[in-house]
């Protein structure tokens, strides 16, 4: 078992070093901090208020199991009552005393009796010292093997396992809806960073177009083409601009202070790691073995369905019970002050039959409706639950499935398209020579790197659809947030 423990958690740290690779750290330049998936991550999980509504659950739960164990708990009690009028004691009792619940349905008790007066109740007369009385209250018929306070108890039990598996599918959906808005955000910024740069050379080569104007090599309508090229990529830039900053406010979402207030934009850190760097390799088989096998048997839902199920049971054996009679036994041995067993002459096992107080009650509905009604409707929610996680569990390995086929087909493309970019960089340089002999036109350098840039933004949309689909990947098998 230990063994198998050991090669489990070896294969989910290779998991997660396979599906993290290529994430740079967190690194700086210039005092500015770059901020990874990993600390963003960690963000969220510290300081979001889903995250910390998550953590509340646990509260919760405890509390829970901690009113339920007071129904255990052992209970003093007193009472007293006189009464006097014109100058006569007419009577006066007092009763104190402790109740302590076990989890066999048997309550012990015990309480020392005093009666005083003129007209002290002959069935209520006790010795003059008082009296010491111990024994319990059995149930023997309904509550003998499960009643109210055990049930509760249990169920708070089980429960704190459901509240442990609904904050970690809580964090799972929040993380995943931080990874999307995350990796959209570094595409925007790398994005924006690709036109700057064509901005950048656009506006080089429209200075040396005019400037080989100026010395005759140029004729004027290529001054005019390059222009038009600058403008295009001023244009690009400023839509990529819009981009970022909508994608930097969808990010504030997720950013909270640690005071539970919004960062707000001040918050947000110096750009992303540069997508393009990373490297992008699909799960191994074993891997993926293992996350097929995490979302069948662990993910944070069918836990959560699973705990559900456990508590039903539980429910369900209470209302079993409550279809038996009632039949309760109460027995107390009787002293003289704090003394027993003083009478004389009885010895042995007699000794439990004399001084005592004692007492059944039984009852039982005739039809008993009302048990036996409770008991069906329990039986249904069993029922309907089972049908549920029977769902969610196909649901669940079926969006494992498709993001697997996804993730293994996003790692091809991205192989595929990183070499069609690397082409188009080829035929751009080509035509940057061809021009250079004047074998080429300002018309056709543009058009090249047109569809060079093209290329570079839909290889990086490759790049970031497969970083929101690995992250996809870890939500349907629950360990996103693991």
């Amino acid at each position: 078992m230990t063994q198998n423990c050991s090669i489990r958690y070896r294969i989910l740290f290779a998991l997660w070093i396979v599906l993290t690779h290529g994430v740079g750290m967190l690194y700086c330049q210039s005092s500015a901090t770059y901020w990874d998936w990993a600390g963003f991550r960690s963000v969220v999980l510290q300081q979001h208020p889903t995250a910390r509504q998550a953590d509340l659950l646990i509260q919760q739960a405890r509390a829970e199991l901690l009113r339920a164990r007071g129904g255990f708990d052992p209970k003093v009690y007193g009472d007293w009552s006189g009464k006097h009028f014109n100058g006569k004691q007419y009577f006066q009792y007092s009763e104190v005393g402790i109740k302590a619940p076990t989890w066999l349905g048997i309550e012990l008790k015990s309480n020392f009796n005093r009666a005083a007066g003129d007209f002290v109740n002959p069935e209520a007369a006790l010795p003059q010292r008082g009296q010491f009385a111990a024994g319990l209250n059995w149930t023997l018929g309904q509550g003998l093997f499960i009643d109210d306070r055990r049930a509760d108890l249990q169920i708070a039990q089980i429960g704190l396992d459901q509240r442990r598996a609904e904050r970690a599918a809580m964090l799972n959906e929040i993380l995943f809806e931080a990874a999307k808005v995350y990796w959209d955000w570094t595409f925007a910024q790398n994005a924006l960073s690709i036109y700057q740069e064509a901005l950048r050379q656009a506006r080089i080569r429209y200075e040396g177009i005019v400037e080989s104007f100026y010395q005759g090599d140029k004729p004027a309508i290529d001054t005019l083409e390059a222009f038009i090229q600058v403008q295009n990529r001023q244009l690009d830039v400023n839509f990529a601009r819009v981009d970022l900053q909508n994608a930097t406010i969808a990010l504030t979402t997720f950013l909270w202070g640690p005071n539970g207030d919004p960062a707000g934009l001040s918050g947000i850190p110096a750009p992303p790691e540069v997508l393009m760097a990373a490297t992008y390799q699909p799960p191994t088989d074993a891997v993926a073995q293992e996350l097929l096998r995490q979302a069948q048997n662990q993910h944070p839902l069918l836990r959560a369905y699973d705990a559900k199920l456990r508590a039903l049971e539980v429910e369900r054996r209470l209302k079993l019970e409550r279809r038996k009679p009632q039949l309760d036994l109460n027995y107390q041995l009787l002293g003289n002050g704090w003394q027993f067993f003083t009478t004389p002459g009885v010895e042995g096992p007699q000794v439990l039959a004399n001084d005592i107080k004692w007492g059944i009650q039984f009852s039982y509905p005739i039809l008993n409706r009302k048990a036996r009604g409770d008991w069906q409707v329990t039986q249904i929610k069993i029922a309907q639950n089972n049908l549920e996680l029977a769902q969610k569990r196909l649901e669940i390995e079926n969006k494992t499935l498709q993001y697997l086929n996804e993730l293994n087909t996003l790692a091809n493309q991205v192989a595929l398209y990183r070499d069609i970019t690397n082409n188009y960089r080829t035929l751009l340089d080509g035509e940057y020579e061809k021009f250079r002999f004047g074998e080429s036109s300002v018309f056709l350098i543009n058009t090249r790197e047109q569809r060079w840039l093209d290329a570079q933004i839909k290889y990086l949309k490759l790049m970031a659809t497969y970083r929101k689909t690995e992250a996809g990947l870890l939500w349907s098998a629950g360990v996103l947030a693991q």
